[in-house]
């Protein structure tokens, strides 16, 4: 089992280290000390999980798949060493040495190589960007590194955000910002991504992982109708902080096996409004999260919930997130059913179309996701 703690103290320690590597010479006792220390944990680890992960999701670390919100003065420093080489994860394997530890570590604190062209023996590290503007070559430990770790690792990071939010913390909207960006640098630089966003599943963290399907299906769409960036990143935002209603929910009913009662469902009902109060107290940069959030449930033709007295339409983001919303429910595992498989999900769906779902934005939709299953082979 992996201990949490023990991960992030290779961070803690590696962030040290770096620090001291930038104040002493290498040959200075401090510098040798963090660095066996180092190297002794790291080993340790690696003998037991045979490779370590580390990446950057905003403004955090994310150690295999557990997010490391804390930060202090030298985890900044080792991020900014780390972002200043173009770096974006690195993974370390058993039986990394000394030698080449202390040569990784004068690497990210001197500046004096280039990450492009430089290479370590156990040490895996993924390039965002080259000095040329050129997106280089990723080999394929790293590409799988990339899609899986960075996908569950922004889970936890957004389960924790969720939480803290609908509870009043202190949390902001910045760390969604940031798994919204990824998303959309995602969608950019691999034409799979949304492809393997819409195959994940979590039968235990259901709101959190619908609620990055959600946001990635709705980015998808909207850039097809030729939005621009900018708008992306508010509309992907909106709907990722859709359903953070459902954090007050009582589990009981989210993970109910069988069908919900009447009441039940009333209280369920109730996740778009309360949802929208809580955005309401936050800065979320504009309006559309908290409209997002109370109108994703109210269907094209009025009905639905909550219930509004007017009957004029919409604002098109939220038509285009409950598109998603359900397209994302049918194809994820639920305790009460099993997931639906694409060709059963639209067909059902088409049925909404003009009620449920607002007609063109459905046919949008559907461009959207049967290109998508064409690029993938599907």
């Amino acid at each position: 089992m992996k201990n949490r703690q023990e991960l992030f103290g290779v961070v803690l320690d590696l962030a040290q280290t770096i620090q001291a590597a930038t104040i002493y010479p290498e040959n200075h006792q401090r510098v040798q000390q963090l660095l066996t220390r180092l190297h002794n944990r790291i080993g340790q680890m690696a003998s037991s999980l045979g490779t370590i992960h580390i990446g950057i999701i905003g403004d955090h670390f994310v150690v295999d798949e557990f997010p490391f919100l804390e930060m202090n003065p030298a985890l900044r420093k080792l991020l900014q060493d780390i972002r200043e080489k173009g770096i974006e994860k690195f993974s370390i394997r058993e039986g990394l040495t000394y030698g080449e530890l202390k040569r990784f570590v004068f690497f990210l604190a001197t500046g004096k190589e280039d990450a492009q062209g430089t290479r370590f023996e156990s040490i895996d590290h993924g390039i965002i960007q080259s000095i040329g503007g050129e997106t280089p070559e990723i080999g394929q430990e790293n590409a799988t590194f990339s899609r899986s770790h960075f996908l569950f690792g922004a889970a936890d990071v957004l389960k924790d955000l969720l939480k803290s939010m609908a509870q009043g913390g202190v949390a902001s909207v910045s760390g969604a910002r940031d798994i919204v960006a990824g998303i959309m640098k995602g969608i950019r630089q691999d034409v799979f991504l949304f492809h393997r966003l819409m195959q994940m599943q979590s039968h235990d963290d259901y709101t959190v992982t619908h609620s990055m399907n959600v946001s990635a299906i709705v980015v998808a769409q909207a850039a097809a109708l030729g939005l621009p960036e900018n708008r992306l990143q508010e509309i992907g935002l909106a709907a990722m902080l859709h359903d953070i209603g459902k954090e007050m929910v009582p589990s009981e009913i989210l993970q109910k096996p069988g069908k919900i009662n009447p009441s039940e469902f009333a209280t369920m009902a109730e996740h778009p409004a309360m949802g929208a109060k809580v955005l309401k107290k936050m800065d979320c940069g504009s309006d559309l999260p908290v409209i997002v959030c109370f109108e994703h449930h109210i269907k094209y033709d009025g009905s639905g919930y909550p219930k509004i007295s007017s009957g004029g339409p919409l604002h098109p983001v939220s038509y285009i997130t409950q598109i998603a919303d359900v397209f994302d429910a049918l194809r994820t595992y639920r305790p009460y059913r099993d997931s639906l498989d694409l060709k059963t999900t639209l067909s059902i769906m088409e049925r909404g179309r003009g009620t449920e779902f607002e007609p063109n934005l459905f046919d949008n939709f559907l461009r959207v996701v049967l290109a998508d299953q064409a690029g993938a082979g599907a």
